[in-house]
């Protein structure tokens, strides 16, 4: 799932939303390194969550193949407590 941020004028904190030229439409601050920056971060953001969401899925399925349905339950709550807080990290 893409990880939609919003990107703000460095300069005068105005949400970009168009940037004609590669520049702010408020201020008309050049903002194509921050805009490429801001992709990057949410490029790495999604990365790792795929990843450890696809470890998790696998591992929580491993495990959870031979418990009851009380132990399943309770591994996927663990492992999306987990996912929680990893991606919690991400993103702050």
């Amino acid at each position: 799932m893409p990880v939609a941020t919003k990107v703000d004028c460095p300069e005068c904190d105005q949400p970009l939303i168009r940037k004609p030229g590669g520049q702010c439409p408020n201020c008309g601050t050049d903002v194509r390194e921050h805009v490429l920056r801001a992709r990057l971060r949410e490029k790495r953001i999604e990365q790792v969550v795929a990843i450890v969401s696809t470890i998790l899925v696998l591992g929580v399925s491993l495990f959870a193949g031979g418990c009851t349905i009380v132990e399943g339950v309770l591994a996927y709550a663990v492992a999306g407590f987990v996912m929680y807080q990893l991606a919690r990290k991400t993103f702050f």
